[in-house]
């Protein structure tokens, strides 16, 4: 059973001091795991960007309802 909002298995929260979180349903993830995704992220963290045009907005809510 999901513990997460929704049923959903995986939640990003896109917050406005310019930071993300990133959650994960525990049925999904073990500690290795977890630990594995963090360094990952973290060493590609600065080739991110923020996508704010309208096609994404609009795909989000085609997807999200």
């Amino acid at each position: 059973m999901s513990e997460m909002p929704f049923n959903v298995d995986v939640w990003v929260d896109d917050r406005d001091d310019g930071t993300f979180v990133i959650y994960i349903d525990r049925d999904l993830i073990t500690e290795r795991g977890a630990g594995a995704l963090q360094q990952l992220l973290g060493t590609t963290i600065a080739g991110w960007r923020r996508l704010d045009d309208s096609h994404v907005y609009a795909t989000l809510r085609a997807v999200t309802g």
